[in-house]
């Protein structure tokens, strides 16, 4: 849905989704059809059939769209966000609270002030509370289904599905149990840690001493460092000897080729499906085989790291390549993946790039936005749009289907064109002096309320 302001030509793009809860719901400008308030950019107010849109920034805006809202204070110190009857809130870093779905039979909620006070209701609809690091309970926190200690870090309990931990003095011992699953800790001392039918590992006096065992259906073997002189893997179709691990090692395998000489500057990798060399931090590329239409990253090279970066990766509909030198260029592109097709033929659906912090450049389709100054080095933040960039746009230039329109100074000097119906329009000033030609129809204004000529 696209939501065209009246004040301050900040036509506002709404996407959704709501992964794991939470409402994103994200604003982008491309394109522009109406006239701004006097105002802009402080002030803005936007209504349609399908949503609104207001704004006083950068104190506070107002998001509405059929699914949900998003409420912004000085963003981004506080924001809540709404998704049918589900609610986020969150201030700065610290605060954040989550309130699922109220009609359901088991409510659920979470109310945390990172990294002292933990409050809410899981899944099941038990409650929970924690004040850390005196105790209490966390749920759903750091990967875990459920935390508990006391005085941390002096005792603690956690667990994942069905394995269970218990820690002391963590991180010194802990103790874990599941389905297949051992670990014991005396850190440094000794620990070992079973996955039933997959391996066994311990170290003694880590990192000095560590070592395993596998059992990998034709990929088993033993393997072992004694750091940090030497160490030493077999497996079935796989060699690995380390000198000062882990500085120099040396894999020679039927599946997979690998040397560091010395790690991290001399790094090298070669198998079916994967390609990669290093000379860190001169130059670097990594290269995923296989099939041409496989999702994900596909290449990544970088000179001088981490500056200058490119990369090409492929989703479900889209081969999209990326090229950075950080923090001040970014470029990416989007085409559409078609079977059989050579990457240099697939046409291209969008693009962009960005000159931080003077200037950027977007299209998609027929849409066209060419802006600055662009003061956030960060491609397409949604809060960012919505509350502060339109009050550094200094410059910006849209294409909307054919019509193109010029804004300077928010909107002291404001133009549009349309030459496919001999449109064309300009003012300074909001009115101080503006000239319009509609086919054979011309008018000049002076002063806001002087016109000479006709309009059509």
């Amino acid at each position: 849905m696209r939501v065209e302001s009246g004040s301050g030509n900040f036509p506002v793009q709404m996407k959704r989704g709501f992964l794991r809860g939470f409402l994103f719901l994200t604003v982008a400008v491309l394109g522009t059809t109406a006239a701004a308030s006097s105002l802009f950019p402080f002030y803005d107010n936007v209504q349609t059939e399908k949503g609104s849109f207001f704004a006083v920034r950068p104190f506070y805006s107002h998001t509405v769209v059929e699914e949900g809202q998003i409420r912004d204070y000085f963003w981004p110190l506080y924001s809540r966000k709404e998704f049918k009857d589900e609610q986020a809130t969150r201030a700065l870093i610290f605060w954040f609270t989550r309130e699922f779905n109220s009609k359901d039979p088991v409510p659920r909620d979470s109310n945390w002030l990172l990294p002292f006070y933990f409050q809410g209701r899981d899944v099941n609809g038990k409650g929970y509370f924690a004040l850390f690091p005196l105790g209490g309970t966390i749920k759903e926190f750091l990967g875990r289904d459920e935390i508990a200690f006391v005085l941390f870090p002096a005792y603690g309990k956690s667990r994942i599905n069905d394995v269970k931990t218990t820690s002391v003095l963590w991180p010194i011992y802990s103790h874990t149990r599941g389905t297949g699953i051992e670990r014991d800790r005396v850190f440094p001392i000794y620990g070992k840690s079973v996955l039933e039918g997959k391996y066994k590992k311990k170290f003694v006096l880590w990192p000095f001493w560590t070592s395993a065992e596998y059992f990998y259906p034709g990929d088993s073997g033993k393997s072992w460092i004694l750091f940090p002189l030497y160490g030493r893997a077999k497996m079935d179709h796989e060699s690995t000897y380390w000198v000062i691990p882990p500085f120099f090692r040396f894999t020679d395998g039927a599946k997979e080729d690998r040397m560091t000489c010395p790690w991290p500057f001399i790094q090298r990798t070669k198998s079916e499906q994967y390609y990669k060399l290093y000379f860190w931090p001169l130059w670097g590329e990594k290269q995923f085989k296989g099939s041409e239409l496989k999702s994900g990253l596909r290449h990544r090279t970088f000179v001088l790291w981490p500056i200058f970066w490119s990369e090409k990766s492929t989703e479900s509909k889209l081969i999209k390549t990326r090229h950075m030198a950080v923090p001040f260029f970014y470029q990416g592109s989007s085409f559409r993946r078609e079977v059989d097709v050579p990457d240099g033929n697939l046409k291209k659906v969008s693009n962009y790039w960005k000159i931080w912090p003077l200037m950027s450049w977007q299209s998609e389709g027929d849409v066209s936005r060419f802006r600055m100054l662009e003061l956030w080095p960060i491609k397409d933040s949604a809060p960012i749009e919505r509350n502060w960039a339109p009050l550094w746009t200094l410059y910006k230039r849209t294409n909307n289907d054919g019509v193109v329109r010029k804004d300077i100074l928010w909107f002291a000097w404001h133009s549009e064109s349309e030459p496919a119906v001999e449109r064309t329009e300009w003012s300074l000033l909001k009115g101080l002096v503006a000239y319009k030609k509609d086919a054979d129809a011309r008018s000049v204004r002076l002063l806001y309320f002087v016109r000479i000529g006709k309009e059509k």
